[in-house]
């Protein structure tokens, strides 16, 4: 299973992937989750032409990759001391070095394996490995310490077919299996495209704006400054994504380090921590200054460690939560939620929260605004940095015409949402959004599904 709310996004790969024969068994680890898959022969006849290996990079996520390539390509099992070496002690404390022991000989079964995509930053990374008779996506994170905190092997995203015309999206998005909607509005300007619901609707840590918003003005007051130093501890600690939830008590980041946390791999204990700093009410007045038009849907504006608490932690709370009519009451609930985080091994069986109002909620319109009011506070002194930390990860690959893309994505259980601010030469900006939710979370299982939609509009936009 992977936690519930997972928002860091990245760049899918455009290359060609087959799926093929495969048995797959999950078991949770402390920070996402750590499957083993046993493949079955490959069938009668001319297998496909092997891809090109990629060269993976010298980053300590990278280092790791190279570990486990080497280990699922050996004849001889994995030591279990080399296993306690390379692997976090608290994803130890869930999946055991002899279980993981099995999953890499699984893996052997199938060798040679190549890797043939890789996408990622320094601690996160998403390998395409390749064998003879199957394609996986290896998806791994590593902690401060460089020691491997998440590994999932898991079929690689299906092909989706790019819509060629405005006509083609709205076809895709009316025949998803999920409700969506998606935008693309012209800064100063008109809307140019509409399609699907337009709905306000859960937008998972797309939030994580109005609290950037917040630290800005917070910045410009006086009150705090980019260099300021934050500390983790309890009281913020929150659960992946992200690393600072990984550091110990009195470990100290400034404003600015937090900042680009939350946007660029969407920390969350970094987020919880600039909720704190700025002041939960802080956040609520920079919704309303930036635009969203309800604010009352959000309010309390709960911080990610509520959320996880109010989705998976307390059945109780959450019946709570979901009964309360109004903000007051609801402020009522939170003020109810133990301390500290919930148990992530209770996260596989959660259902998606939002047809209960748990989540973070805003119509597309609220999130053009919101990337607008960033973007005029960029200009002002106390927004100098705010270009560069919104642009920090694109979350999807554009097209060289678009000269600055700033981006900041969310998911959750049956949530999946992503919005851009995309800069040309020539042309005013433009913010896409794309809106998606399912009863089902399994309908969102791939994020491209969904997410390839904005490259589609921008790609339509850029004309041939």
């Amino acid at each position: 299973m992977s936690l519930p709310i997972d928002t860091h996004v990245a760049r899918p790969s455009t290359r060609s992937r087959r799926r093929g024969p495969v048995a797959v068994a999950v078991a949770a680890a402390t920070a996402a989750a750590l499957a083993s898959c046993s493949a079955e022969p490959a069938p009668e006849g001319t297998p496909a032409s092997p891809a090109a290996p990629v060269e993976i990079p010298g980053t300590p996520v990278g280092d790791q990759v190279r570990w486990v390539m080497d280990e699922i390509n050996a004849d001889a099992a994995t030591d279990i001391e080399d296993i306690e070496t390379h692997f976090d002690a608290a994803a130890l404390e869930q999946l055991p070095p002899a279980q993981l022991q099995d999953v890499f000989a699984q893996m052997q079964a199938a060798a040679p394996w190549t890797a043939v995509g890789y996408d990622g930053v320094e601690t996160q990374a998403r390998v395409t490995i390749e064998s003879a008779q199957v394609t996986y996506d290896m998806s791994i994170s590593v902690t401060p310490d460089a020691r491997i905190q998440m590994l999932l092997f898991s079929p690689p995203q299906p092909e989706r077919t790019p819509a060629a015309s405005w006509d083609e999206l709205t076809r895709q998005i009316d025949d998803a299996a999920f409700t969506a909607g998606v935008q693309v509005r012209e800064v100063g300007g008109e809307v140019l495209y509409e399609g699907g619901d337009q709905a306000a609707g859960p937008i998972g840590s797309i939030f994580k704006l109005w609290v950037l918003g917040a630290v800005v003005d917070a910045v410009a007051a006086g009150r705090l400054a980019w260099d300021d130093e934050l500390v983790v501890d309890a009281a913020v600690r929150s659960l992946p994504s992200g690393e600072l939830q990984d550091r110990p008590d009195g470990t100290k980041v400034t404003v600015r380090e937090a900042a680009d946390k939350m946007i660029a791999i969407s920390d969350n204990t970094a987020t919880d921590m600039l909720t704190r700093a700025v002041g939960r009410d802080a956040v609520e007045a920079a919704m309303v200054s930036m635009g969203h038009s309800d604010l009352e849907a959000n309010l309390p504006f709960a911080t990610t460690r509520e959320f996880f608490w109010l989705l998976f932690g307390d059945a109780d709370l959450r019946a709570l939560w979901t009964a309360a009519g109004d903000p007051d009451a609801r402020r009522s609930v939170l003020e109810r939620l133990p301390a500290g985080v919930p148990d992530v091994a209770t996260a596989s069986a959660a259902q998606p929260g939002w047809p209960d109002g748990i989540d973070w909620f805003a119509a597309p319109d609220d999130l053009a605004a919101a990337h607008v009011a960033l973007q005029d506070r960029a200009q002002t002194p106390a927004g100098e940095p705010v270009r560069e930390i919104l642009s920090a990860n694109p979350g999807l690959a554009f097209g060289d015409e678009w000269t600055y893309v700033a981006f900041k994505g969310g998911s959750s259980v049956g949530v999946l949402a992503g919005s851009w601010y995309l800069e040309r030469e020539g042309g005013a900006p433009v913010v896409i959004t794309v809106l998606a939710r399912a009863d089902d979370a399994t309908t969102l299982a791939h994020p491209e599904a969904a997410l390839g939609w904005a490259q589609d509009a921008a790609a339509i936009l850029a004309g041939p």
